[in-house]
């Protein structure tokens, strides 16, 4: 009998080849990524007349990244400004997916969406919406890929929220499936801040933000110690040839 040709593999095969014969990458348990929501055009929602989300979500990533180096973690930013710095150098922020991709090349012990809103009080924490699946990570689609991590992420939103209760800051914790953080493979909250009072100016307060920032790091902090990668880390990004 003659032998059946043998097809090409497929896009999905190769990657799932080439997972196979490389080594998986350490977990950085130091490193934290700080994704301080929106920029440059893209202003986020308007927190007050004078006050747009994309400055808020960076004066608080500013003072997070100053905490958390000073305990000894490597933080990185997907931006450190808002604006072009003149009219013939515009500012073009990462996509979505180019920040997911920056953070899960880092193999941080976490990731912090940070977002602001003039809606409600004190800050909020969302984990991702997807059902938690354990195990061994290997490759998958490109908007599912944290969900070998919601159940770390989850932890990881009781930790901060109890030290936010602690330092007496009203928090929310809830659920959402949002991009990207559908697509991280570490830990990784949205991390929304909302004005301390029904006054949309105290957002601006800078003991306010200072006191959440301290809460954050400090539960930063005891959650290094607790953090743990799944059986094995993909040496590259999960489900690449699902991106869009």
């Amino acid at each position: 009998m003659q032998s059946q040709p043998k097809l090409p593999l497929t896009s999905a095969e190769r990657t799932r080849s080439a997972l196979a014969s490389i080594p998986a990458l350490p977990f950085n348990r130091t490193t934290i990524v700080l994704d301080p929501g929106h920029g440059g055009t893209d202003s986020g929602a308007r927190i007050t007349d004078r006050t747009v989300e994309k400055d808020v979500t960076l004066a608080l990533a500013f003072r997070l990244r100053s905490l958390l180096t000073a305990r000894g973690f490597t933080v990185v930013l997907t931006r450190e400004k808002s604006e072009a710095n003149t009219p013939t150098a515009p500012f073009m922020p990462l996509t979505l997916d180019d920040r997911a991709g920056m953070a899960n090349h880092e193999r941080a012990s976490a990731c912090l969406l940070l977002h602001a809103t003039p809606s409600g009080t004190g800050v909020h924490l969302y984990a991702s919406e997807l059902e938690a699946r354990t195990g061994e990570v290997t490759a998958g689609p490109w908007l599912t890929g944290q969900a070998a991590w919601v159940g770390q992420s989850r932890a990881m939103a009781n930790e901060m929220g109890e030290a936010l209760t602690r330092s007496r800051l009203p928090v929310v914790n809830g659920a959402a499936s949002v991009r990207p953080l559908d697509s991280l493979t570490c830990p990784a909250l949205v991390v929304e801040l909302a004005p301390l009072s029904d006054d949309a100016e105290t957002i601006n307060d800078q003991s306010y933000q200072q006191q959440v920032a301290q809460a954050i790091s400090g539960a930063l902090v005891a959650w290094q110690t607790t953090a743990q990668a799944p059986t094995r880390l993909p040496a590259v990004l999960p489900g690449v040839e699902n991106r869009p």
